[in-house]
């Protein structure tokens, strides 16, 4: 069996006759050759790192200081080249750093640093053409390796500076240029690289007067090549330009300068490498054209950089105004964003307007929005299938980078975005969040500067059409709120922000004028909207507002009615002396007296900051009276009649000392249950805090009113019971796609504003109601249902003399026969079908009507429970107490509305295990034989769960928590407790049906087990 052949085959033959000094030198060349190899491999790593330390290594061990011999000295810089061939990614970087560094340490002294070598510069540039030179038939990608390499070579004697330091070699130079500007011209996709080795040679001259002629050599072979016309060639112009302005020959551009206005039209066309047609004397042929290109060519940059420098000097001269803005249309917009620019062209403006949008100093920001590239960014960016969709979307992400670093640029960029070129529903066409990020990164005084610009867009919307004009003042509005509700600052806001000119300030006014004013006769034009506002706008404008207050009331401010009594303060104050606007709210005398009375006594609250004592109760007060004014001036009937209520219950808590308050806290509940029926969230919360403030003062009859609608029938004539509605089917079904349209007034985004608590579960309010028997009722909706399609089934056969439907498909065929008609009798029988038509679709609007009813229902009930759940939290120790408990169990049986019987069962459960766990003074009733009453009812109500595990544990934990209550007060109730338990277990084991569940039973033994165990 024969060995494998070893990687080293050399060594492994070596036997034992051979002498062991040689052995050993023979090891010590092949180690060195070893990590000299190492070396080279390293340069070629993809780590920065790795490849960094190898260059050093071999930089001082080859460096004239190490006296390294000359020959591998010369075998080193010769490996050194043939690297730059090498097909790895990271090679030619690490080889051409190495290399250009040990040429500047060896031929940099001028001396002849390394004895024995032979070498100078002209044989560097020798050398470099011998070891890159394709022999042979060799494959296209490694001829291609060889020519990127000897570029490398080139470039790297270049940058080590050894032709022109310490002596110049003209003719070395010369012959570089030579061989560089060959390669450009015959190589069209090494030319843009050629270039770049170009512009770095004249700039290595530091525009020293000695190195002039290098820089005339540079000029004169630039023009020898025909290679003027061409972005590289306007690179190395420019850059000889601005070092060397003498050596320019006259005649090739107008005052030798490509960036002259005269030049305009041809440099563009040279940056988009448009070469039909251009050549240096009109007599010679076109540029030879690379392949595609995905980036725009590096003399881009060289030359807006230049363009800005200038425009820069001469505002610092106040000299003549800026370039930038009609370069940029010129160059950039009218040439690569035209519609007949391809998309590779159109990828680069992007990539130019991403790459500019970072540099640009502020004042040159909105020229970068120009109107072909806008147009051509929300196209692309609206439709994912869009080809540079995702280019677009990068160079808006550029644009969003520039503000988040630079927050002041936040207001040029959104004007840019939003107006003449742009449009201000930006965002909605192009499906991303632009203008909303730039606004949330904005400073104070951008987003101050923003808000007015944005008031001026609503006056001009840019479009007379009133459908259009609507839709993006309801962007503006959606845009106002979701400034307020981004905002991150607010912990800054000073106290008086009602008083200073801030951008929070602004934009409630602007809300609150066109939510509640119109123009007056006597306003200037300019600031009168046009096209006028509309009804349904100044709708959204109410309800944006509306949904700023929601946002501003848990703001840390000085009292939490300050933002609320801001913009009612606003609308008084402009009601009475504003020239340019009158209210839009007209009301007869009466209606106007009772709303400045109100005013008034919002005033003296306000001034007084306590009733009867009790600051809180103002705060209270002022939310109230602020809100239920807002309704008002909304125009809501309603609103006036809650004035008086709210004066009611104000003079019931002055008067409390007097006699009783039991009229004015039922009035107060009331109020508190119509801010609760309202739609809008800020409402809602607004009725939650007065409740927390005023619980102490609710009493039994309060109380009852808010349990007793727990027991309402989640039906249509439940929500008439509970928001008092007229019995006009007529009229609901002539409103009811109004409504169903406007009754989410909190949508923005699509998404409702409303808290997850507020909207019914779908799927539980089709499933199941609140009330006993709901099951039932559900069972006769569906007959119902049944009956309607059984009965409208039989009238449509009846009238086209047909048979009924047969389930079974049997007879199809002679009903088909017998049911064929002719034109006249069909139309004869037209005024009949539409009749019966009308009829069914009136069944399916009132099953529609039926649903909706048990959804409003049951989304106020929830909000009944948020209420009571803030009375068992502020008055644990309140006897009355005890009295909310039957209806909130009741809630949580198997047949209730799941999403209410959860709520209810999570609000019972936090408050049992709250006071057991802070030890709660426990409730101290005057009356204990109701106490002992509710005990009973539990034990009832207990039986009437139908099962539910829920329903059980609820029952179980209220009946222990009345029990504690009894024996709190006397210990000897324990044995009265005892026998009611007693009677019930006996009922439940003696009905075998029972649905009572023993947890009632178990809970309580565990209990007396620690109540006797700790001595209760």
């Amino acid at each position: 069996m024969g060995s494998k052949i070893r990687k080293r085959g050399p060594d492994s033959s070596l036997g034992d006759d051979v002498n062991e000094a040689p052995a050993k030198r023979r090891r010590q060349i092949n180690e060195s050759h070893l990590k000299l190899s190492k070396l080279y491999e390293d340069l070629a790593a993809e780590s920065d790192d790795v490849r960094i330390e190898a260059a050093k290594q071999l930089i001082v061990k080859f460096s004239p200081e190490n006296k390294p011999a000359a020959k591998d000295v010369e075998a080193t810089l010769s490996r050194l080249i043939k690297g730059l061939c090498s097909q790895r990614k990271a090679a030619r970087v690490g080889f051409s750093l190495t290399l250009t560094e040990l040429l500047r340490q060896i031929f940099g002294s001028g001396k002849n640093a390394i004895e024995g070598l032979e070498l100078d510069v002209a044989g560097i540039v020798k050398m470099v053409e011998e070891k890159t030179k394709v022999e042979g038939n060799v494959p296209g990608r490694e001829r291609r390796d060889h020519l990127i390499g000897k570029l490398f070579g080139y470039k790297a004697i270049m940058q080590s500076s050894i032709v022109i330091e310490p002596k110049l070699s003209l003719e070395c130079w010369n012959e570089l240029l030579d061989h560089i500007y060959g390669m450009a011209r015959d190589i069209p996709w090494l030319r843009e690289e050629c270039g770049m080795v170009l512009v770095e040679a004249v700039r290595s001259l530091k525009a020293r007067a000695q190195y002039q002629k290098c820089a005339e050599e540079v000029i004169r072979r630039l023009c020898a090549f025909k290679l003027v016309s061409t972005p590289e060639g306007v690179a190395v112009w420019l850059t000889v330009q601005a070092i060397y302005e003498d050596a320019l020959p006259d005649g090739i551009w107008h005052v030798k300068d490509p960036l002259s206005k005269r030049e305009r039209t041809r440099l563009a066309k040279i940056l988009k490498e448009n070469f039909q047609g251009e050549t240096e004397d009109g007599t010679d042929r076109a540029t030879k054209t690379a392949s595609a290109n995905p980036n725009p060519s590096f003399t881009w940059d060289l030359v807006l950089s230049e363009i800005l420098r200038r425009d820069e000097q001469s505002r610092s001269d106040a000299k003549e105004a800026s370039e930038f803005p009609q370069f940029w249309v010129d160059a950039i917009d009218s040439n690569l964003f035209s519609s007949t620019s391809s998309h590779e062209r159109k990828a680069w403006g992007f990539k130019l307007l991403g790459n500019m949008i970072t540099r640009v100093p502020d004042w040159a920001v909105p020229a970068l929005f120009s109107p072909n590239l806008m147009r051509t960014i929300i196209n692309q960016s609206k439709k994912e299938d869009r080809f540079l969709h995702s280019a677009a979307l990068t160079s808006l992400q550029a644009v969003l980078a520039r503000v988040q670093r630079d927050s002041s640029t936040a207001f040029p960029i959104f004007v840019a975005l939003t107006s003449k070129n742009g449009n201000v529903e930006f965002d909605r066409i192009t499906k991303t969040k632009t203008l909303e990020h730039v606004l949330i990164s904005a400073d104070d005084e951008s987003l101050r500067r923003a808000v007015r610009h944005l008031n001026s867009l609503v006056l001009r919307p840019d479009s007379e059409d009133q459908t259009i004009a609507d839709s993006r003042r309801h962007v503006i509005a959606d845009m106002l709120l979701n400034i307020v509700k981004q905002y991150q600052r607010y912990d800054e806001l000073v106290e008086d922000v009602a008083e200073k000119d801030n951008w929070l300030r602004r934009a409630l006014e602007i809300l609150v004028e066109y939510a509640y004013f119109v123009p007056s006769h006597g306003a200037k034009t300019s600031k009168v909207p046009l096209p006028p506002i509309s009804e349904r706008t100044r709708t959204i404008f109410q309800e944006r507002l509306s949904s700023c207050l929601t946002k501003l009331f848990d703001v840390n401010v000085s009292s939490r009615s300050a933002f609320a009594l801001m913009v009612v303060s606003m609308i008084r104050n402009k009601s009475k002396s504003s020239k340019s606007l009158d209210p839009f709210f007209k009301a007869d005398k009466s209606v106007t007296k009772t709303i400045e009375e109100a005013s008034l006594t919002l005033d003296a609250i306000s001034a007084q900051g306590s009733i009867a004592g009790n600051k809180m109760a103002a705060e209270g007060f002022l939310l109230l009276y602020s809100l239920t004014l807002l309704q008002a001036y909304n125009g809501e009937g309603d609103a006036v009649m809650l004035l008086d209520d709210l004066d009611a219950s104000r003079a019931a808590m002055l008067k409390k000392e007097k006699g009783s308050t039991v009229e004015g806290q039922d009035v107060f509940v009331e109020i508190i249950l119509s801010f609760l029926g309202n739609p809008r969230t800020l409402f809602r919360r607004i009725g939650e805090e007065a409740f927390s403030i005023f619980a102490s003062e609710i009493g039994a009859d309060g109380l009852r009113s808010l349990t007793d609608i727990l027991d309402t029938e989640e039906t249509l004539e439940g929500q008439k019971e509970l928001f008092n509605q007229a019995d006009d089917d007529a009229e609901q079904d002539q409103s009811s796609d109004e409504s169903e349209d406007e009754s989410d007034v909190e949508m923005i985004d699509g998404q409702s504003q409303n808290s997850g608590d507020d909207l019914p579960d779908a799927s539980a309010s089709d499933s199941s109601t609140s009330e006993s028997g709901s099951d039932e009722n559900d069972d006769d909706d569906s007959s119902e249902d049944d009956a309607e399609l059984t009965q409208f089934n039989n009238l449509l056969a009846l009238t086209l003399q047909t048979s009924k439907p047969n389930l079974n498909g049997d007879d199809a065929e002679e009903t088909s026969d017998e049911s064929d008609m002719d034109d006249e009798q069909m139309m004869a029988l037209d005024p009949h079908l539409s009749q019966i038509f009308r009829q069914r679709s009136k069944t399916t609007s009132k099953k529609k009507q039926r649903e909706e009813a048990k959804q409003n229902v049951v989304q106020f009930k929830s909000r009944v429970l948020d209420l009571l759940a803030i009375y068992l939290e502020k008055q644990y120790s309140n006897p009355l107490i005890l009295d909310m408990l039957l209806a909130m169990l009741r809630r949580t049986r198997a047949n209730a509305n799941k999403q209410t019987g959860d709520k209810a069962a999570k609000i019972l459960k936090t408050f049992f295990d709250t006071r057991t766990k802070h030890k709660a003074p426990l409730p101290k009733p005057e009356e204990v034989e109701a106490v002992w009453e509710i005990l009973r009812d539990i034990h009832e109500e207990a039986k009437m769960g139908g099962g539910a595990k829920l329903h059980a544990e609820a029952c179980s934990s209220a009946s222990l928590y009345v029990v504690k209550v009894l024996v709190g007060l006397d210990k000897s109730n324990y044995a009265g407790v005892v026998d009611v338990y007693a009677g019930t277990q006996k009922g439940w084991f003696a009905d075998k049906k029972s649905r009572l569940q023993p947890v009632l039973f178990t809970q309580f033994q565990n209990w007396s087990l620690n109540a006797r165990q700790q001595g209760k």
